[in-house]
């Protein structure tokens, strides 16, 4: 073998471990579906699109593209899960609403499988006009590995107000509802 042979070798064994490392690397999450930029043709957003807005919204001075609404509301997505799949979304409520009376919103995140059962992933009440810690982005990482290479609907719901206690009926306290997902996405790790 000649000396430039080895050279090209060696090259090209440095540039197969450099890809394999970027693309093995811990933490590496790879876009698999922005949620944002497939938000126009999401399968329902009730009660109407126009309740919708995609905004830039900042919380405690950190900026995330995001689907805004000030009502209680559903949004689903259809989408085929890819292997080692993660749903990223962070959740809060726009600095208007901090110091706004309310009860805080509930989201939901959920999956709807081939066989038509809601598998909730997450519900979350989220407060910061009672609970100060809420004041942020609420970072959630969900795994979705168990519906990998099924096409599935992805919900993501608020409502206006936190579970009642068993025997209370619900509340409807909308004040201060202006719910934002920020940054939601399907990544594969």
């Amino acid at each position: 073998m000649t000396g430039r042979a080895k050279l090209y070798l060696v090259v090209a064994a440095i540039a197969a471990v450099l890809v394999a490392w970027l693309v093995l690397k811990p933490g590496g999450d790879r876009l698999a579906v922005d949620l944002v930029d497939t938000f126009p043709g999401a399968k329902a957003k009730r009660p109407t699109a126009e309740i919708f807005h995609v905004v830039d919204a900042t919380l405690a001075g950190d900026t995330r593209r995001a689907i805004a609404t000030d009502d209680p509301s559903r949004i689903v997505w259809t989408a085929t899960v890819p292997d080692r799949a993660w749903l990223k979304v962070a959740i809060g409520l726009r600095e208007q609403a901090w110091t706004m009376p309310g009860d805080g919103v509930l989201f939901q995140v959920g999956v709807v499988g081939g066989g038509g059962h809601f598998d909730d992933l997450v519900s979350l009440v989220v407060n910061p006009f009672a609970n100060p810690a809420d004041r942020t982005w609420h970072d959630l990482v969900l795994d979705l590995s168990h519906y990998a290479g099924q096409s599935v609907d992805i919900v993501f719901n608020t409502y206006s107000s936190p579970p009642p206690a068993p025997g209370t009926p619900p509340k409807d306290d909308r004040n201060g509802d202006l719910a934002v997902w920020g940054a939601p996405r399907i990544v594969v790790r």
